[in-house]
């Protein structure tokens, strides 16, 4: 029988609606195409301190293990990827995650800092994987690492 499917529904539910808080000195990265983006206002020619948050969509069966593969899979793919800290069962959104700190070269000489958490939230027949990411300079770590995990800190569902 002919019909109308529509987004957002049942069968398609909307993505997760998510804030941050933007502290001062950072701007919004709103040309990135990612549902949310922030980064540091540093001098031109240094690298820009960054928060992105990523949603990505996923069907029926999809487990918490298999984003947690995802993001082992990714890291392992930087190179030098040196891990220093893990927790495989944290709370995020209220829904089930992981968190994962390290730093990795740069390819030039020099070191990237790298925070992420992930979080598998259902939404009905399916799940969103919302991962959030802060990366800076080895250089930086010091003034802006803390930032970078404060503003993290924040992400929460809007409304």
């Amino acid at each position: 029988m002919p019909g109308t499917l529509s987004f957002p529904s049942d069968a398609f539910p909307a993505y997760p609606a998510l804030e941050i808080d933007q502290p001062d000195g950072w701007v919004a990265l709103a040309g990135v195409g990612l549902p949310l983006a922030l980064a540091a206002e540093v001098p031109s020619g240094q690298f820009r301190p960054n928060v992105l948050v990523t949603v990505q969509r996923f069907g029926v069966g999809h487990t918490v293990a298999d984003s947690r593969s995802a993001v082992n899979k990714s890291l392992k793919a930087l190179p030098r990827f040196t891990q220093t800290l893990r927790e495989d069962s944290i709370e995020m959104l209220g829904s089930p995650g992981m968190r994962v700190e390290g730093y990795f070269s740069d390819g030039k000489g020099g070191t990237m800092v790298q925070a992420l958490r992930m979080c598998v939230v259902e939404a009905g027949p399916v799940f969103d994987v919302v991962q959030i990411t802060g990366t800076c300079s080895g250089p930086q770590t010091e003034a802006f690492f803390g930032q970078i995990r404060e503003i993290q800190d924040t992400l929460r569902l809007a409304g």
